[in-house]
């Protein structure tokens, strides 16, 4: 059995046919053109990777321009030291729309496997008594800065200067969006956004999302995030883990999708960005080695 369907066979599938009883309606309706346009975006975080300047990666949209490189010092990518994690990106005209946007990582399949999924206490800012997030989705996300360096200020400092420079009034929206790990890595920036005081109501959007932490965190996010969504592909493994029986669950609201018979039965395929993004919008391309009757 190899990790993947280890992974696989521990923690199975399961359904998720609406938010649970104590967290709160999302305010705006889910809109899709944003989902696929968000999505794209992290494609474009995705993109960035291995590239020796990633201030040059083109953005999806060219009606938005790259303002700062997001790195994390990722401990499951077996490189020292810190890698491109994202990016903010601004429209061009004022009232501004930002968007920040969080890939995950290759080597998330070595974590779920690995992974004690170990609870810590929530260390955001305005997090209640009791609240817990899983462990290694916080130290990553405690990393993340705009330079290569753990002397850095912490992305959110940074998020902070940046909004004061812009001014409150030149900003429409700020959106926060990420794949995978970085869904939870998203979810986490937006919370602590909203518990810092800097962004009100924040859009969050995140794709295959594993979940972030417990009950109280749960309940915690739901009352700050009234605009945020969860989209999960329902054979996608990932959304499944942590396990409930690990006292985890999911704090967006959520939004199933089903790749079904128009990408091949492989877990990889069910959990790239790639599916999640042609099943929203069958005009985005899927990878030929996930299509049925495609490479291998």
């Amino acid at each position: 059995m190899t990790r993947i369907e280890s992974v696989q066979f521990l923690f199975g599938r399961r359904g998720n046919s609406g938010p649970p009883p104590d967290q709160p309606l999302a305010f705006m309706p889910f809109d899709l053109s944003l989902a696929v346009k968000l999505g794209r975006f992290v494609d474009d975080a995705y993109a960035m990777q291995g590239m020796a300047d990633p201030s040059k990666v083109v953005l999806n949209d060219p009606t938005y321009s790259l303002e700062q490189i997001i790195y994390g010092d990722d401990v499951w990518d077996d490189i020292n030291g810190y890698v491109p994690f994202g990016f903010i990106a601004k429209s061009a005209t004022a009232p501004y729309n930002l968007v920040i946007s969080l890939r995950g990582t290759e080597n998330l399949w070595d974590w779920l496997a690995d992974a004690s999924f170990i609870r810590r206490a929530c260390p955001l800012a305005g997090a209640p008594h009791g609240a817990e997030s899983e462990d290694g989705f916080t130290n990553l996300y405690l990393t993340l800065r705009t330079a290569p360096s753990a002397a850095a200020a912490p992305l959110k400092t940074t998020i902070k200067g940046w909004l004061l420079g812009l001014g409150a009034g030149n900003v429409a929206q700020v959106a926060v969006c990420g794949h995978s790990l970085g869904g939870a890595l998203a979810t986490l920036l937006a919370a602590d956004l909203v518990g810092s005081g800097l962004v009100a109501a924040p859009v969050l959007y995140t794709l295959a999302s594993p979940a972030v932490g417990e009950k109280t965190f749960a309940t915690w996010c739901g009352s700050l995030l009234p605009d945020a969504y969860r989209i999960y592909n329902a054979p996608d493994v990932v959304p499944n883990v942590p396990p409930s029986l690990f006292g985890y669950t999911h704090v967006d609201e959520p939004y199933q999708i089903n790749s079904g018979a128009t990408t091949k039965i492989n877990v990889g395929c069910h959990h790239s960005l790639d599916t999640y993004l042609h099943t929203l919008d069958s005009s985005q391309p899927l990878s030929a080695a996930c299509t049925v009757g495609g490479g291998a």
